[in-house]
């Protein structure tokens, strides 16, 4: 401690700059080490060159000095690895760990596992984030003990250069089931719009080796949750649709998984499912039938889908805010069934 003190000392007295030029870098490090860490955001980064310095920049701009950022490269073949490095050695926050390509959730899990924050964020390294966006979130999680997952807005940019917003209303959810159903968390259930607090991932890794993994990863998280969940108005992720990304070019096996995401949902949860209205029941479960629509006539996966009254205990057709397409759908699949369905469509 006589050591850090005198350094400090030195720091403080302009006469000495010139003897102890290198100070200032001790200084700076030391006070970023001794810094408490409130938040990790994690990178999986995978031949993005073009896109990663966008995501970076936007991260480096946020005005938060207690976190760190890790960014994982999965094997990039392309210049990835360089424009990590080159973050890691310009900005302390900034940290890079090179390893082979395993995956999207491979990179995650290695993020999760090298974290040191009470808080965790994830970023998608071809997608960015609003200026101003983190700060007050991490500021709101610090303030208010009892949030266990903060999820804000998000902006996605589709193909063609149409930007579609997500619109994720202010609310507060104490029952997670209510989250899920009534918060239409399902059709959200992405992990890189999301502050989590460290505790919530908990004997929960992302699945390796399967694509849409988010969607079999947040049910486990929502299960550890303490608290409440908090949804936000603040802040914008910048969702940019990638012709060369996973979801892009996910195969029939992926579209499967999918699906089953989902079914197990559906299976684990028929007691809740009989307690929230049958019009939020119905809505999830005409989002699950158009998976397996599309996930049949697209790429020939099995119908593994039930009807709704196996899950629910009754069909809810004429309810809800369901389009009209999905009113017949389900019409369809309750007079004739699920696998009928998928064969004429």
């Amino acid at each position: 401690m006589a050591s850090i003190a005198f350094h400090f000392a030195v720091y403080c007295n302009p006469t000495c700059h010139k003897s102890y030029p290198n100070y200032f870098v001790v200084i700076n490090v030391f006070y970023y080490l001794c810094t408490i860490m409130m938040l990790s955001i994690i990178i999986p980064i995978y031949n993005v060159e073009q896109r990663l310095g966008q995501c970076l920049q936007s991260i480096a701009s946020q005005g938060l000095d207690n976190c760190e950022v890790i960014m994982v490269d999965d094997g990039s073949t392309d210049g990835s690895g360089d424009i990590c490095e080159q973050w890691a050695t310009r900005d302390l926050r900034f940290h890079v760990v090179h390893q082979t390509n395993n995956g999207l959730s491979a990179a995650r899990n290695t993020g999760i596992d090298m974290a040191k924050g009470d808080l965790f964020t994830f970023i998608d390294s071809d997608d960015y984030i609003a200026e101003g966006t983190l700060k007050p979130l991490v500021e709101r999680m610090m303030a208010d003990d009892d949030i266990s997952i903060l999820e804000y807005n998000v902006m996605r940019h589709v193909i063609g250069n149409d930007i579609k917003p997500l619109g994720i209303a202010d609310a507060e959810w104490e029952n997670i089931a209510d989250y899920w159903f009534q918060g239409r968390a399902y059709a959200h259930a992405y992990a890189w719009n999301k502050v989590f607090r460290r505790d919530v991932f908990n004997g929960v890794t992302f699945p390796v080796g399967k694509c849409f993994e988010d969607v079999h990863t947040l049910p486990k998280l929502l299960a550890n949750v303490k608290g409440r969940v908090v949804t936000t108005s603040h802040g914008t992720y910048h969702y940019v649709d990638n012709p060369k990304g996973i979801t892009q070019n996910a195969s029939a096996e992926d579209h499967r998984s999918l699906l089953e995401a989902h079914i197990d949902y559906l299976e684990s949860h028929k007691e809740e499912m009989k307690r929230q209205p049958l019009s939020f029941v119905s809505e999830y479960y005409a989002h699950v039938l158009n998976i397996q629509i599309t996930a049949t006539s697209r790429y020939k996966v099995p119908v593994l889908l039930l009807g709704m009254d196996k899950y629910a205990g009754q069909w809810g057709i004429f309810c809800g805010n369901m389009s009209f397409p999905s009113r017949l759908k389900m019409l369809f699949a309750r007079v004739f069934g699920v696998k009928l369905l998928t064969q004429l469509l």
